[in-house]
C-alpha cells in the first residue's frame, strides 16, 4: 500500500494516541472505523454506536466495583448487628443513643469504618 509521505508523519505522530504499535496497526485500526462509517452511511450514527459501548463498558466496570463494596460493607454489617444482638440488653433507649452515636461517627469518617477498627475503639472504653 503506497501513502504520501505528509499522510505517513501524521500517522507516526498519532501512532501513540491510537495505542498502537506499528503503522499496520495504526492502518488496520482506522480502516475498520472508515468501513463502520461507509455500513452505517452516517457517521454520527456510528459514532453514537461506539460512544455507547464505550459508555457500557465503563458503566458495567464501575458497577462492578460498587457491588464489590457494597458485598464487603454488608459483611461488616452483618459482623456488627449480630455481636451487638448477643451482648445487648433490650433497653430502647440504650438503642436511640447506640444509633446517634453511629451515626456521628459515620459523619466524622465518611463512612470509614470497619468492624476491627469498632472493636479497637470499644476496648479502649
Amino acid at each position: 500500500m503506497w501513502l504520501k509521505p505528509e499522510t505517513i508523519q501524521k500517522m507516526d505522530t498519532w501512532m501513540a494516541a491510537a495505542n498502537c504499535q506499528s503503522r499496520s496497526e495504526f492502518t488496520e485500526k482506522a480502516l475498520e472505523f472508515y468501513l463502520g462509517y461507509l455500513e452505517t452511511g452516517d457517521a454520527s450514527s456510528y459514532l453514537c454506536e461506539v460512544l455507547s459501548n464505550m459508555i457500557k463498558g465503563i458503566l458495567d466496570n464501575n458497577n462492578n466495583r460498587m457491588r464489590s463494596l457494597l458485598f464487603k460493607w454488608c459483611v461488616e454489617l452483618n459482623m456488627v448487628c449480630h455481636t451487638v444482638a448477643a451482648h445487648f440488653s433490650d433497653d430502647v433507649t440504650d438503642r436511640r443513643t447506640l444509633r446517634a452515636f453511629a451515626v456521628q461517627e459515620v459523619k466524622e469518617t465518611c463512612g470509614q469504618i470497619s468492624f476491627d477498627n469498632a472493636l479497637d475503639v470499644q476496648r479502649q472504653i
